[in-house]
């Protein structure tokens, strides 16, 4: 039996204007949210917005998925449609606590 792949999490932000509105975030999500709903790999991207930062949070299936997904082009293409590079974190998640599904998956090997 093989072990089960380790998901990660990655943190993306990139400064964006303060002053942006509601309906301008809106659109953006609108244009962009539906490029997500279908990557390989992906289980859940939260966007965020704040405080003059935007960006996301990322649920990757494995370290593969979010390393194939956040390439060289993936960081052109995000630097010059927002116009600043993104910071991009990864972190191995060797549980999740599902609070919704009531339930703890834990993907270290027993001992």
């Amino acid at each position: 039996m093989t072990e089960p792949q380790i998901p990660v999490v990655a943190f993306v932000t990139f400064p964006t204007a303060a002053t942006a509105d509601t309906r301008s975030f809106r659109q953006i999500l609108e244009d962009a949210g539906p490029e997500y709903t279908n990557l390989p790999g992906l289980r859940r991207k939260y966007f965020l917005a704040g405080d003059g930062i935007a960006g996301g949070v990322y649920e990757w299936d494995c370290r593969a998925s979010a390393e194939a997904f956040f390439d060289a082009g993936w960081h052109q293409q995000m630097t010059e449609r927002y116009g600043a590079r993104p910071d991009v974190s990864v972190f191995d998640s060797p549980a999740i606590a599902d609070g919704m599904m009531h339930r703890l998956d834990i993907f270290l090997p027993k001992s």
